[in-house]
């Protein structure tokens, strides 16, 4: 499976639809679907240097509206769609209604969800907390653009200062990719039960 998401990705990277699928990719990983847009995207800036800087902020825009796919998930289905989600993703809900409780006033809520969108953790868990806890849509979506803007600019640019070498080390190290890959979902995964 994870190999052929590999291939996937790279055939992606190099057609004409790359832009679209990061974008997909980052809109869905927001508010239900597991694997992070950042391989994806750090394959398709690679192979297309020039357009660092675009992709990252469309990332940024189609991470943010999915955001709000999250955020209303939260707000209007918590009691089905919302637990069904935390269940899958092994959320605890002690941690859950931690979370939940400090987004209580809004300048909390921004600072959680900035740091926590620069982590391993699922932003999906973010937004869909943000939606349950009610906070102020305008300092969501500030919040939100913050973190994920930081997070797809830095790697945008780590990827084309270094796009060959990270083609090459792909490239040569394919199942050591695909472990650091997983490894990174995990640690979001375990996250969720200690730091969230």
């Amino acid at each position: 499976m994870l190999s052929r998401f590999y291939d996937w990705m790279m055939k992606q990277a190099e057609s004409e639809n790359a832009l679209k699928v990061v974008m997909f990719v980052s809109f869905i990983e927001s508010s239900f679907f597991p694997l992070p847009p950042d391989p994806v995207l750090a394959v398709v800036v690679a192979k297309n240097q020039n357009k660092a800087l675009y992709y990252a902020m469309m990332c940024t825009i189609a991470s943010v509206l999915g955001g709000f796919l999250g955020y209303f998930i939260g707000y209007e289905f918590f009691q089905t769609l919302g637990v069904y989600i935390l269940d899958w993703f092994n959320n605890t809900p002690e941690k859950f209604e931690e979370l939940v409780l400090n987004m209580g006033r809004d300048t909390w809520a921004c600072w959680l969800i900035c740091a926590k969108g620069l982590t391993p953790i699922p932003f999906k868990i973010v937004t869909i907390a943000s939606g349950f806890a009610k906070v102020n849509l305008l300092v969501f979506f500030v919040a939100s653009v913050i973190t994920r803007s930081t997070r797809f600019i830095v790697l945008s640019w780590i990827c084309k200062r270094y796009g060959n070498h990270v083609l090459d080390f792909i490239e040569k190290h394919k199942r050591t990719t695909l472990i650091i890959v997983v490894a990174g979902v995990v640690i979001g995964f375990a996250l969720l039960k200690f730091v969230m």
